[in-house]
């Protein structure tokens, strides 16, 4: 009975540590919007497939899908010293993929709500 209880404990504290994890990376439309506008800007990493990239992306983005950042992140490592922003269409595998730079010592926010929420809150501030 003791062993079951501490088991839920570890697993509750496990997910309130990922749950308060992801809200501390987690950027709005709005600070984005804001950080863009400021020197330096940060570096923007669009984690969809190339051809979502290509429908429309936030400007100056760099598209790394997730299927290929397992190969290719060795070439990030020259981001490490910058604010990277990582986004995808509504923010599900942005969220894995800036946990994961997280883990490897990048400055990396999530842009919440992805691409959805960014064009949506530039369609209403114009």
């Amino acid at each position: 009975m003791t062993f079951w209880i501490i088991l839920a404990v570890l697993v509750i504290g496990w997910l309130v540590y990922r749950r308060l994890q992801m809200r501390n990376l987690n950027i709005s439309p709005e600070e984005l919007s804001e950080r863009l506008r400021k020197v330096p800007k940060p570096i923007l990493l669009d984690v969809r497939t190339q051809q979502e990239y290509n429908s429309g992306h936030i400007h100056n983005a760099r598209n790394l899908p997730v299927q290929q950042l397992r190969r290719k992140l060795n070439s990030m490592d020259k981001y490490k010293r910058n604010e990277v922003v990582v986004y995808c269409q509504t923010g599900n595998r942005s969220a894995a993929v800036a946990r994961l730079l997280n883990r490897m010592d990048f400055d990396v926010k999530h842009l919440k709500g992805g691409i959805v929420a960014y064009n949506r809150y530039q369609n209403s501030s114009e």
